[in-house]
């Protein structure tokens, strides 16, 4: 036996059992040969008997002892949830008693807030990166941390070694995320942080320590609940107030149409002028668009919000500025039109562009009780600071939707990379007598590389790497598409070459854009050893030898979705042991650094070379791990895919 020294003549090794358990092995060790009598071995086995119970014995007592502190640190949490009288009393105290209690490097709270469908920071102590104070202003809306997403949809509790938005990626490599539920609703998020561990709640806590944080977890919800509603109440109560003292408050209104509005029936009120208008700018078109005007008939008001004035309309102004709309100037007197003249009942206006960031984006224009009453000291400061208020609306409501599309369309590109990530594998096959290995990074949100393995009933594999040529959505539509058609047509018992034909002809049929996919497609035989494959124009994967000889699988044929009716040339080789192939896109190769200098053919062959001896998958990593290397500050500016095929030496 292993335990066994060299000098060993005689050995007895007797279980430890109680009952129906073996909690151990007495073991005896002689260096003369067959010394053991029976007397002596029933005597052993006596004292093993006592051993058991002993050993027994103690884990009984640990256990005891163990609960008895889990116990005792159970009411410790209740006991200060308790005593808490405020939110943040309660987030201090019990951050703190965590980290103590369960020995961490890091404990942090994200409360959940409703109104903003963000998380906030509530409370983090330990070695963190910033203070109580900052952290309370972080703000972490849905899709900016994707550990937190997963946590906040799934309500379980997860362990990541992705760096958190607030802490760098150094001093904690590992957090877990506990969910904080009250009422079946999210309430908050606790994070945790081992200290230097590796493998988070579920093996970088002992049983204890998962119990304690699960509870902690559990009674910290119930009480963030408790001091959430009496906040909202204190807050309700307080709100209510507010609004009756501040009740033409122009800011507590969202929409610009509502804003605009309410400034035009409060300028009378404030200033003492008969009629006010509010023009916004249409920069597309260049005219200005009545908004908003009070003080006119129904008719006349109607007439205004269907009429757009032109710039030209501005020649009979007579300004305080030589250009009456640039951003320096306040106040002027405008000349209407005859047409505006029967509406308003005068000849001018006083007129106020509104100015924001240094542009245009509207004019406001009001008509005095007495025509000969002038627009200065407080009348021209009230004035002055309503056009600069109506500014600010106009331009935060530019924003608004200028950033509410954004938000779209970034949402639609995180749904299309999610989609788009669903259809690659999940990862490389398990292949017997060989080792595969694969990666895909897209340089955007979405990407026109693709790879995919197709198992097939006779144990042959299908392998396939494609880039279309293009990038972003357009190019992932195609590559979806492309996939779609590919498998469909692999499936059907064709060759290689037969079904680069057929997929060209599907694409060809549909494709009403000017893309276009180059596609190698092999065939794996397990049993056999054996390649087949047909390249439709792209890059010539590679074959390194056992003995070091370098081959460049191209075949005639050109990208697929180009030209109907191709051929597409097939070819076959046999794998002797070792034999390596990678199979990549053109990322890979035209990867660049700062000095514009490519990763090209020759560094690839030397990585490969370099790494050779290791699998499939060691490959893959070295690769990827070159060329970031090599690109640096550059970052990546093309899809990068690679498919590492390596039969096992013997």
């Amino acid at each position: 036996p292993e335990s066994a020294t060299a000098s060993t003549r005689a050995e007895i090794a007797i279980p430890l059992r109680t009952q129906a358990e073996i909690v151990g092995v007495l073991d005896v060790q002689s260096d003369q040969a067959d010394v053991f009598t029976p007397d002596e071995v029933r005597v052993l086995e006596a004292l093993a008997a006592q051993v058991a119970i002993a050993i027994q014995n103690a884990r009984l007592f640990a256990r005891q002892r163990e609960q008895a502190w889990l116990t005792s640190a159970q009411l410790q949490v209740v006991d200060t949830i308790a005593r808490s009288h405020s939110l943040d009393e309660l987030l201090e105290s019990t951050t703190l008693l965590t980290l103590m209690l369960v020995g961490l490097d890091c404990c942090a709270v994200l409360l959940w807030d409703r109104e903003e469908l963000a998380y906030r920071g509530g409370h983090i102590a330990g070695k963190a990166a910033m203070n109580v104070t900052d952290f309370r202003e972080l703000s972490m809306p849905i899709g900016q941390w994707a550990p937190l997403d997963a946590v906040h949809v799934g309500m379980e509790s997860i362990s990541t070694e992705q760096p958190t938005p607030w802490l760098p990626a150094g001093p904690f490599q590992v957090h877990s995320l506990i969910p904080l539920i009250a009422k079946g609703d999210m309430v908050g998020i606790l994070l945790v942080s081992p200290p230097d561990d590796p493998h988070g709640l579920e093996e970088g806590f002992n049983q204890t320590q998962k119990e304690l944080l699960l509870d902690i977890a559990s009674q910290m919800a119930q009480g963030i609940e408790r001091d959430m509603l009496a906040e909202a109440q204190q807050e309700e109560a307080w709100v209510n107030t507010a609004l009756f003292q501040v009740a033409e408050a122009v800011n507590s209104l969202i929409d610009l149409n509502e804003i605009l509005d309410t400034i035009v029936r409060y300028v009378p009120l404030l200033v003492g002028v008969e009629t006010c208008l509010i023009m916004t700018w249409d920069d597309e078109k260049q005219l200005f668009r009545f908004r908003s005007v009070y003080g006119v008939s129904e008719k006349g008001a109607a007439l205004l919000t269907r009429t757009a004035l032109a710039p030209a309309e501005f020649q009979a102004i007579k300004a305080q500025a030589e250009d009456p709309l640039a951003p320096a100037t306040t106040a002027y007197s405008l000349d209407l039109p005859h047409w505006m003249r029967q509406i308003f009942a005068t000849d001018t206006v006083q007129a106020f562009p509104l100015n924001a960031r240094g542009d245009l984006v509207g004019l406001m224009a009001v008509t005095m009780d007495r025509a000969d009453r002038p627009v200065t000291g407080r009348r021209l400061t009230i004035l002055t600071g309503i056009a600069h208020q109506a500014a600010t609306a106009v331009v935060n409501d530019q924003l608004y939707k200028e950033a509410a599309v954004r938000e779209r369309l970034e949402q639609e590109l995180d749904l299309a990379r999610t989609i788009q990530h669903s259809l690659m594998p999940s990862g490389s096959p398990e292949i017997a007598g060989c080792s595969v290995g694969s990666l895909w990074r897209a340089a955007r949100q979405v990407s026109g590389d693709f790879y995919d393995f197709l198992q097939f009933r006779d144990g042959r594999w299908g392998i396939v790497i494609a880039d279309v040529a293009d990038k972003g959505v357009p190019a992932a539509l195609f590559m979806a598409m492309s996939r779609t058609i590919l498998r469909s047509s692999a499936y059907g018992r064709r060759g290689p070459a037969g079904v680069l034909s057929r997929v060209n002809d599907l694409i060809c049929q549909d494709n009403s854009s000017d893309l276009f996919v180059t596609l190698f497609y092999a065939i794996w035989d397990p049993a056999k050893s054996t390649l087949t494959y047909a390249n439709g124009g792209h890059n010539p994967p590679l074959l390194v030898k056992n003995d070091g000889e370098l081959l460049k699988l191209s075949t005639p044929g050109i990208a697929l979705g180009v030209l109907p009716e191709m051929h597409f040339e097939e070819r076959k080789l046999t794998f002797a042991p070792g034999d390596l192939l990678v199979m990549y896109t053109d990322g890979v190769t035209e990867a660049m650094n700062t000095a514009y200098d490519e990763f090209g053919l020759e560094r690839l062959l030397h990585t490969i070379e370099a790494g050779n001896g290791q699998d499939a998958r060691g490959i893959v990593r070295g690769i990827a791990s070159a060329v970031s290397d090599f690109a640096g500050p550059a970052g990546q500016f093309d899809d990068i895919t690679l498919v590492v095929l390596k039969r096992d030496a013997e």
